[in-house]
Parts: structure tokens; sequence; C-alpha cells
């Protein structure tokens, strides 16, 4: 079948990268669809080291013990999405980013969110997870900017029995969108208790993974293939494999640089491994 443009969107798969790098591509990608417009991207990636990213407004020495990152060399990055701190350790993220011109991402901010995370939810079920999308039952607590991303399941958050399993944060532009999400493959990201602020030792109660649900561990690849089919069913598209130029990838390193100076000088942080 012939497919227009509208029809198609870019898949990138990508290799494991560090907090710095994979939070740069997506931002170039935004920057990309701002100016260029296109068919919108989904990229698939992990992240290697682990490390946590903090929302856009978030200040690090309000939410995090700045001491027990420096002490395990913890990489720390600012994403250009909302959205609260998180630990990105044994998952699976996805980013889609498209130009507003895209007929499906005209929705409101909710509207996209929800047909996304319907999509994700799918992928979850396929692989024997009782997903669903949350009705939005908000976990209040010292300020919902000093939460981490998995203490709460927001309005079209992804949950499993109750707990959150996919963690999300969307970025909308004037002419172009970024969300991007963690998808939880074996319980690791409640780690991030040890970095915050306070005691958030009720955090591991509130998440679950896919192997905590279904009792087995999945790979990477396993939950790459069905969350592909998922997107492609929910948005009716087909994937066309994208391999970004040497060009952007030298936008995409000045981009990472900048990530991994901002946080350099906080009590002698190191942001890289």
């Amino acid at each position: 079948m012939t497919v227009n443009m509208m029809d198609r969107w870019f898949l990138i798969d990508d290799v494991p990268a560090s907090g710095a790098e994979n939070m740069a591509r997506d931002e170039y990608l935004l920057a990309k669809a701002e100016t260029d417009g296109g068919a919108p991207v989904l990229r698939l990636y992990s992240f290697d080291p682990a490390a946590i990213t903090i929302g856009y407004h978030q200040d690090p020495l309000k939410i995090l013990d700045i001491d027990a990152l420096v002490t395990d060399g913890m990489a720390l990055v600012r994403r250009i999405t909302g959205g609260r701190a998180l630990l990105h350790d044994g998952e699976l993220t996805y980013s889609i980013v498209a130009p507003l011109s895209d007929r499906r991402f005209q929705a409101s901010l909710q509207g996209v969110n929800f047909r996304i995370a319907t999509a994700v939810a799918a992928a979850l079920r396929s692989l024997g997870v009782d997903a669903a999308v949350s009705n939005g039952r908000a976990f209040s607590r010292n300020g919902v900017l000093t939460l981490p991303c998995l203490a709460s399941s927001g309005r079209n958050e992804i949950t499993a029995g109750g707990r959150k399993i996919v963690g999300s944060a969307q970025r909308r532009t004037s002419s172009a969108l970024l969300q991007h999400g963690s998808i939880l493959l074996r319980p690791a990201s409640g780690r991030i208790q040890r970095y915050l602020s306070g005691d958030w030792g009720f955090l591991e109660e509130r998440i679950t993974s896919i192997s905590g649900e279904t009792g087995r561990d999945v790979d990477h690849e396993e939950v790459r293939e069905v969350l592909v089919r998922a997107v492609s069913e929910t948005f009716d598209v087909s994937f066309e494999q994208l391999e970004p130029g040497s060009a952007c990838e030298e936008a995409i390193r000045a981009r990472t640089l900048d990530k991994e100076s901002e946080f350099a000088g906080l009590a002698g942080l190191e942001v890289t491994v």
C-alpha cells in the first residue's frame, strides 16, 4: 500500500547512551520538528550508565541529596520537558516528536497524551501486563515539584494494579511537541529514593515493572517490538528507519556538552561517567 507523508513516521532505534546524550538527542529532534516539520519520529533508547533526569523547572538543590549523587557518581541531567525527578535504570524509554501541523497532534496536551498512553498501555497488555490509563488521582506531598516522578499517577498516566509502570513528560512549543516516557522493565527506578531529599521509603510500594507484573524477565527487543506495533496500530502509520547524518551528530554532540556542563560545578558533581 502506498502511504503519504502524513501516514509515515520515522523510527530511530538507538543504542544505549548517557543521560546527557539521550536528552540532547530528544531536544535536537524537537528543534528539527520546529524548523523543518516533516513526519513524526518515534525514538527508542535506554541509559548507560544509569542517570537521574529532573524536570525543566526543578531545582536540584531543593529535591536531591547531592552528596549521595557525588558518592555514587550518579549522572544528573535536566530534561527539556516538565515533570519531576526520575532515575533511568532497568527501563526502555520512548520519545515521540512531531510538528503540530500533523493533524494527530493538534488536540490538547491531554488529548495527545491520552492517545500516546493508549498505545503504550496496549503494548504492555500484549506482554501480559494488566495496564490501564490512569484517571489521575494525584498524590500530593511537599508540593508537586518536590515529588519524584513515580510517586503519583496523574491524568493519562499508565498504571498496573494501581501502581505506576511508566513515567512520562511532554513539551509543546508553538510548532512542535516532544513526549518521552520511561517504561519500567524491572524494579530499578525505585532506587531514586536514595538520592532524594527527605523520606521516600514508601515509593517502591507505588511503582511496579513488567517483570514484577508478569513474573518473568523481558528484554529491550521484546518491548521494542510490541511498542512499535502498538504505536503503528493506534496512529494508523507505518515506519521508516531513520539514521541521523553527520551534521545531525555534530549538533547533538554540541547539545550533549551543554547538558554535561550544566551541573558540573554543583558540589563537585560529575554528570558523566
